[in-house]
């Protein structure tokens, strides 16, 4: 094997890389905790190369609109295979969709927001990922409706 056969095999392998990372997306949990104390998961897929660099276009939004920022802390943020993101964030947004946040101001992402507690969202999150389907799956309720708790107060939304 001469050098430029080795040359065009790490072309090869780059260009196959690129290919892969093109079909790579990211699904992550955002948690969110306003000035206010009300805390939001936000459920999304980051397109870029980063969750992180998702969340900060949301929190650059944010405060241009409002002038202060938000508590955000990534609880999940994995690489999927792209047709799979666009499925799970789908099927998260309808199996939580009666618990959307109603932001008062709108920002980006904000119909992406869900005032459910981290660990249910973070259940479901790796639920899907484990190859897992909520299409069967009984509508969601709080825990307060499922008598983990006995105060609805006691959720911090």
């Amino acid at each position: 094997m001469g050098f430029l056969d080795g040359i065009a095999d790490i072309i090869d392998e780059e260009e196959e890389y690129k290919k892969d990372k093109q079909n790579i997306k990211r699904l992550y949990l955002f948690e969110i905790t306003f000035e206010s104390g009300m805390k939001v998961v936000k459920i999304g897929k980051a397109s870029g190369r980063s969750s992180v660099d998702r969340m900060m276009q949301i929190q650059r939004d944010f405060f241009n609109k409002c002038r202060t920022t938000f508590l955000c802390r990534i609880r999940r943020d994995r690489p999927i295979d792209k047709d799979l993101v666009f499925k799970y964030e789908a099927e998260m947004h309808k199996f939580f969709r009666e618990y959307q946040y109603k932001a008062p101001v709108e920002f980006d992402g904000h119909t992406e927001c869900f005032a459910i507690p981290i660990e249910d969202a973070i259940k479901v999150y790796e639920y899907l990922e484990a190859g897992n389907s909520l299409e069967n799956e009984p509508a969601y309720q709080l825990p307060y409706q499922r008598g983990e708790i006995e105060d609805k107060d006691e959720l911090p939304f």
